[in-house]
């Protein structure tokens, strides 16, 4: 696979010709320390009833890292579901979101940067992230915390050396996690990012600030845009078109928003994969901003 980093919810995570969802590809003979094949028949079936992809995901620190930058524990697989089967027998509404998102409009959401060594370059990175969303106009906004504030962080971003995963036979550096989508009307955290690959020398503000761009995202309940068919912009041999798959046996998970095309947007913030270019938000990703967290209104 080409050189791609992974967001997003490892993930947009989440640019750089990386996946902006939170993976870089290394060396085919590089040492892993997980394997896409370890989870049971059983386990694979919880993550496509939650509306998830299973091909590639991997068991982790008590739960599982799903679609390259998502990280579910299994209470969150199961409440997932039953998201999923309330909007079955109910009315649905129709970039895509996930079946929960941030509620109590307008409500700002406090972010606080906690790095270590890379505190500075997470801390100039996640002021463009926020600052992209503040721009907007939206009923939802973000309040960056200083490092010494005592105030409660509704999202936390933390650096941690996130280790890799192995998937279509070659291995990658997960660059970035989110932990999953928002709950109980609150967005999800925390938001971890590769400190060893954005160490404290790192100098590609724009494109880590669309990758924290994209793991806020996933926190406020934004789905990968290409989630039908992660082929578009992911290689074919990093996940195998599982989403495709997923959507075929009606589990989805994902609500189309209105106003946006049913498919992938070229240069998206939620991609699940990306180029090199920092992807600030398309037509598209507006409309799908405003539609969940609409414009205050003067």
């Amino acid at each position: 696979m080409k050189t791609k980093f992974c967001l997003s919810l490892v993930a947009l995570l989440l640019g750089i010709t990386v996946f902006i969802s939170c993976k870089k590809n290394s060396k085919s003979d590089a040492p892993s320390t997980e394997q896409s094949s370890n989870l049971t028949k059983e386990e694979q079936s919880a993550i496509v009833k939650a509306g998830l992809s299973p091909v590639g995901a991997v068991k982790r620190n008590g739960g599982y890292l799903i679609e390259g930058d998502i990280f579910l524990t299994q209470e969150d697989l199961t409440a997932q579901q039953n998201y999923i089967n309330e909007l079955k027998t109910g009315l649905k509404t129709e970039q895509y979101r996930s079946t929960n998102i941030v509620t109590g409009l307008p409500k700002v959401i406090n972010v606080k940067v906690d790095a270590g060594e890379s505190q500075t370059v997470f801390t100039d990175a996640t002021t463009e992230a926020v600052k992209r969303y503040n721009d907007l106009g939206l009923q939802l906004t973000f309040k960056l915390l200083d490092a010494q504030s005592t105030a409660t962080a509704d999202i936390v971003i933390n650096g941690e050396d996130l280790g890799t995963i192995t998937q279509g036979g070659k291995v990658y550096d997960v660059l970035g996690q989110s932990a999953g989508f928002p709950k109980n009307g609150k967005p999800a955290t925390p938001i971890k990012l590769s400190n060893t690959y954005y160490n404290k020398d790192y100098k590609e503000n724009a494109l880590l600030a669309t990758v924290i761009a994209h793991e806020i995202g996933h926190a406020i309940g934004f789905r990968h845009t290409d989630y039908a068919n992660r082929n578009y912009s992911c290689d074919k041999d990093a996940y195998d078109n599982g989403d495709v798959w997923a959507e075929k046996k009606g589990l989805d998970g994902a609500v189309l928003i209105p106003g946006t095309p049913k498919g992938a947007d070229p240069d998206s913030w939620m991609l699940a994969c990306a180029g090199s270019s920092s992807r600030p938000f398309t037509a598209n990703d507006i409309i799908a901003l405003k539609a969940l967290y609409p414009v205050v209104k003067k």
